[in-house]
């Protein structure tokens, strides 16, 4: 008589996603996002000491540009890179990403004028950059499937690492006045080279089975002849009212979201704090956006992506109005991390929202329209925020910051009600 198999225990755990090359994956792409975005979350750092050295005769406006521009290119240049990850993988797409960016920061070490610093610090770096985030954020969602927030949320913790280090970094290398601000962007860039060539060595793609042809009658029993598969773009994606209502929502809440980022520098030196804890306010906020981060990534993952990006938001437009009551030292680092917090879940939820409403084929086109869709708001919102505060104070600023937050969280509730009409489910 055949016995039977014996049936697994049923307590046995399915294998965990987290494998060792899934979390070789993880740190390579948090080192491409501290080396890229959270670069750019450091330029309050450069926008104080650009009005006060290299570009001393501009207005804080204009300067500010710099920052509009370098957030543009990256969020634009994302629905590029999205699609060209869908198609053809991450290594080419993260190598000249790599190599640009170091180029770009050196090339940056030579600038004097404003519109050189507009060619290597504005669009050059902003494109480079593109190609380091988007693939970064459709590979994690290539080997996470389950507990993708909690994922997400270490990697772009990368980029808040970055907003803590670089700051330090760059302010107590321009106050050694034997290095000046040439070699300070060379260091930066000789700083990069390592950690963007760990990048390129952990980041592969997913091990995917190849789709293969059943074998004809008179073949039958010899190995099966595998076919490669056409690839080519998927925009259908586009068309899901979900993916449209979140493009529109992220778009409003970036014109008031990165306000605080760049400004919190020049709001500190407004009201006569040091200079010292001026340039460090950008450090705190960074920080406590790192576990703004990765502990929402990790609630989301049972609560839903959706539900906490909504509250995220909401909270950071609530703490954006009340910028300005912050007038003393603890009171500023208090309102610093606070900020810092909320809108890290933003930024860190945005990518999981995105690969949410996707399929894993369209996963980097749909992250790149998303963030392609706010790349006009954050552009515009660096140089509306320089004039709302040079002609007519901060508590315009704060007001316009936290109001854009508020009217953007209304906009993801439509988003997630076009996915779930239940108000209790986890979306």
């Amino acid at each position: 008589m055949k016995s039977e198999a014996p049936s697994p225990p049923s307590d046995v755990k399915p294998p965990s996603e987290y494998t060792p090359r899934a979390w070789g994956v993880i740190a390579g792409a948090s080192c491409s996002l501290f080396c890229s975005v959270g670069f750019i979350n450091s330029f309050g750092v450069f926008q104080e000491y650009y009005l006060q050295h290299e570009l001393k005769g501009e207005s804080s406006s204009t300067v500010a540009w710099l920052g509009g521009v370098s957030t543009f290119f990256i969020f634009m240049g994302s629905v590029v890179s999205g699609s060209l990850m869908d198609l053809f993988g991450p290594t080419v797409i993260i190598s000249v990403g790599s190599v640009g960016t170091v180029f770009s920061v050196m090339m940056t070490s030579l600038c004097h004028e404003f519109w050189q610093f507009i060619l290597a610090q504005g669009i050059l770096m902003g494109i480079c950059m593109s190609l380091l985030v988007v693939p970064m954020v459709a590979l994690i969602g290539q080997y996470i499937k389950v507990k993708r927030a909690a994922a997400m949320g270490i990697v772009i913790s990368g980029s808040s690492l970055g907003g803590v280090v670089w700051p330090i970094v760059i302010n107590e290398l321009l106050k050694k006045k034997s290095l000046g601000f040439g070699w300070t962007m060379r260091i930066v860039g000789f700083i990069m080279i390592p950690l963007l060539t760990v990048t390129c060595i952990l980041c592969r793609p997913a091990p995917a089975a190849q789709p293969v042809t059943a074998p004809s009658d008179g073949e039958a029993g010899t190995q099966e002849t595998k076919v490669p598969q056409q690839r080519r773009p998927d925009f259908s994606i586009l068309k899901k009212p979900a993916v449209r209502l979140s493009c529109f929502a992220f778009f409003i809440v970036y014109f008031g979201m990165f306000c605080p980022f760049f400004f919190t520098t020049s709001y500190a030196v407004s009201k006569g704090f040091s200079a010292d804890l001026a340039f460090y306010t950008v450090s705190i906020v960074n920080g406590a956006s790192m576990f703004g981060r990765i502990i929402p990534g990790i609630v989301a993952d049972r609560y839903g992506r959706f539900n906490l990006c909504i509250l995220s938001a909401f909270l950071s437009g609530i703490i954006a109005l009340c910028w300005t009551k912050a007038t003393s030292v603890g009171g500023l680092v208090v309102w610093c991390m606070a900020y810092g917090f909320t809108s890290g879940a933003i930024l860190s939820l945005q990518q999981v929202c995105a690969v949410q409403i996707a399929t894993p084929q369209t996963a980097g086109l749909s992250a790149g329209a998303i963030m392609a869709s706010a790349s006009f708001s954050a552009m515009a919102s660096v140089p509306i925020s320089g004039e709302l505060a040079g002609k007519y104070g901060y508590l315009p600023l704060s007001i316009y910051s936290g109001v854009s937050l508020l009217v953007g969280s209304c906009l993801l509730v439509l988003a997630r009600l076009a996915q779930e009409k239940r108000l209790l489910a986890a979306v």
